[in-house]
Order: C-alpha cells, then structure tokens, then sequence
C-alpha cells in the first residue's frame, strides 16, 4: 500500500475494494432480484441482518470519543430508521428468518463491538462499507419495487435511502471522512478491515440466496433486529397472541410509547414473544424469570406493573389462540400473581386505588387519556423500590417532571403522589 498512502482514505478504500464489491454485486441474491425472482424471505431476511448490523454500529458510535468521529454516522439520517420503516410493513403476517444467515449477521455485529472495543477507528471502515451502500441500492430500487411494490405499499426506504439527497450526502460523508486525522499507515489498517466486512457480507448473502430447504426458522430478531437471539414461540399462533397482548398492554399504559417510542415498541414485542416461551418452564425457573425482567426494567423507567400486566393479557390471548394449550399457560399468570402479591404487600389495594383515582383527578383525567395508567406507574414504582429495585423511582422521576414536557400542574400531581405513596407504605 506504499502508493495507496497518497490517496485519500475513501480513494484507498474505493480502490482496494473494488473486486469485493464486484463479487458481491454478482452473488445469485443480486441477480434473482433484478430478474425479479428473490423470495420474499431473503428480501425480508436482508432487512433483519442489515437492521442489526446498523442497530449495533450506532450504540457503538453512541459510546465513543471524540465527538468528531461520532458525527461521521450521527450527522447524517440514520440508516436504522430505513430499516425500522421497512420492516414495520411485515409486522403480519409474520415472515421466518432464514436460519443459516444469523449465524453471519451475529459474527458482523461482534466484529463491530470488537473494534470500538479495541481500535475503535477501524470503525471508519465499517462506516465506508455500509454508507456505500447508499449508492448501490439506488440501482436495485427499481428490483425492489417492482418485485415487492404490491407488499410494502410501493415502499421501500432502504434501498431508496436519501431520495435525490444520496449523492449530496454520500460526498458530505466522503469528504468528512477524507478530513478525519489519520497517520498514513493506518490507511492500511482500514482496508483490511473493509475487506474483511465485505468477506462478511458476502457470506451473509450467500446464506439469504438461495434459500436451504428446512432452513427457516421464527426467532426474537425477525421482532426486533436489536433483541439479539433469545427464544420465541415456533407457532404463529402464539406469537400472533404475544403481539396482541403486547399492543393491549401499550394501550394501557401509553407512557412506554410515549417514552421510548419505536424503539421501545420493537422491545415490547420481542419480549412479550420471550415471556410466551417461560410457559414451557417448571414454576420455579418461570418466577426466577420474571423476577429477573421486573428488576431489569423496574431499573430501566418501566415499573414491575407492566410485566404484571402483560402476563395477564398474555395469559388470556394465548388461550383464546391455542384453547389445547390452555393448562400449560397457567404458568404465567402465577408470575403475573407472584408480581402482584409483592406489589400489595408494599401498599394496600384500597390506597393503592384511591391514591390512583386521586391523581386522575388532579390530572384532567391523565390529560384526557394521553397518559393513562400514569398513576398506576408512579405508585407501583415506589412499590418497587420497597422491594429493592434500587433505580425504580430515579428512572421513572425525571422524565414525569421534565417542565419542558408536562405543566406545573400535572408535576405537582406526580410528587404529591409520590410523596403520599411513600407515606403509605407498610413498614
């Protein structure tokens, strides 16, 4: 790479790779897609694995330093939202994953995590590869559509990724890149890397096209590409019923939504699809279980009421799907009464109910519904926190009393509950 040195990095890389792009542009997956002969699984499959590899290299930008290197991918739209919009349209009916691809997907997000971990510049690389594929879809955009148009409401924000910006953006992004202070000989270093990506991916599309026989598999990732590979229901039937119950869930308490937007719905989802699975569990494993997922989130802004819930509904869809399976799911509504049990210990149900109608009251009825079940939330947090769920009341807190967000009024309704909810407590 001695003449390389005097190339701009992009100009190194473009270089250096150009027989790797060459391959994987004539991989059968390319070629079945401008024939218009791609299944819908590899197209859907292509979605997921991408879903993951760009879920995993924006957290792993969202933990570095300096700043400049991170506003390479966070100044510019992110790819992952694409990728969410795309794969909202195949929601239901629900689309397997092509199970000798998740073995290549998983090894790319690792690499990723590897290289923040260790050299975290050679994420430049990764970078290059993935933005260039801003200007590639756009010739396969047509493919897209005219073979998938009919299934995604002609959609299909991936491959059309900035519209008439894409070029505009890809020379912004080329030029930042060319700017970044590197030494020369680390040119060298981040071909390698490209290359290898490209190895990857190659490898990656091989396993989407053509499909093996008896190769298709349910699993959390086909749910939400950010879950990683926890266990699902292989019946439709019950993951219909999960995601039912999940949507239920949401309608009561609209504070997750409202919080944690898309991204807190794809975890929704994926783990109600989890929690359906513990029914197969002995008692004891399955109340190990849900006490694990309560303290998590209960830490995380998202009191143990909503998983005391959403056992409940979940209990109540599975039946109505699966009425043979009946028994085997009663399970979870044990765990949603273990959930419920250490909840009223804390504070009584009357109290816990009048302290609930109260803030209704003081809160034009949780602003007309917006944010139902919000009182519920804040007095189970402090049940939480009784219970030892250290952060229970911290994380929930400040996003109920944030004054750029909500009215003197309703913060006011939020620490009066608080504070008489800790006044009720049993001692």
């Amino acid at each position: 790479m001695s003449g390389a040195g005097k190339l701009t990095l992009t100009t190194a890389l473009k270089v250096a790779t150009v027989e790797s792009h060459a391959r994987l542009a004539a991989l059968p997956f390319f070629t079945a897609l401008g024939k218009g002969q791609l299944p819908l699984e590899s197209y859907v499959g292509q979605l997921r694995a991408m879903a993951v590899i760009h879920g995993t290299l924006e957290h792993e930008f969202s933990q570095l330093e300096p700043d400049t290197l991170k506003a390479l991918l966070f100044d510019r739209p992110s790819r992952l939202v694409h990728l969410r919009k795309d794969l909202g349209l195949f929601d239901s009916p629900f689309v397997p994953d092509i199970k000798a691809a998740l073995e290549p997907v998983r090894r790319i997000a690792e690499q990723i995590r590897l290289y923040r971990a260790g050299q975290p510049t050679d994420l430049l690389a990764v970078l290059y590869v993935l933005q260039g594929t801003t200007l590639g879809n756009t010739v396969h955009l047509p493919d897209v559509l005219k073979t998938f148009g009919s299934r995604t409401s002609a959609a299909a924000h991936y491959y059309a990724g900035y519209g008439n910006d894409t070029a505009k953006h890809w020379q912004e992004f080329s030029a930042a890149m060319n700017a970044f202070p590197l030494a020369q000989n680390e040119h060298s270093r981040l071909v390698k890397v490209a290359q290898d990506l490209f190895d990857q991916l190659e490898t990656l599309y091989s396993a989407l096209y053509p499909i093996q026989l008896s190769g298709m598999v349910f699993t959390a990732s086909m749910l939400n590409p950010e879950a990683g590979q926890h266990a699902v229901p292989q019946d439709p039937k019950e993951i219909e019923a999960a995601l039912a119950a999940e949507k239920k869930c949401g309608v009561e308490f609209p504070y997750f939504r409202e919080r944690y937007q898309e991204r807190g719905k794809s975890f929704g989802r994926s783990d109600a699809a989890w929690l359906a699975t513990l029914a197969e569990l002995p008692q004891t494993q399955l109340l190990a279980q849900v006490e694990w997922l309560g303290r998590l989130l209960g830490n995380r802004g998202i009191p143990r009421l909503t998983l005391e819930r959403q056992l409940e509904l979940l209990h109540a869809e599975l039946a109505a799907a699966v009425p043979g399976k009946v028994a085997s799911y009663r399970g979870l509504l044990e765990g949603a009464g273990s959930l419920k049990a250490e909840r009223l210990r804390r504070i009584p149900e009357a109290l816990f109910n009048r302290l609930e109608k109260e803030f209704r009251a003081a809160t034009a009825d949780e602003l007309q519904g917006r944010f139902r079940g919000t009182g519920k939330l804040i007095i189970s947090a402090v049940c939480d926190q009784e219970a030892g769920i250290a952060n229970a009341v911290g994380s929930l807190q400040p996003w109920l009393t944030d004054a750029a967000r909500f009215s003197p009024q309703w913060i006011a309704a939020v620490l009066r509950t608080l504070e008489q909810a800790r006044a009720g407590l049993k001692r």
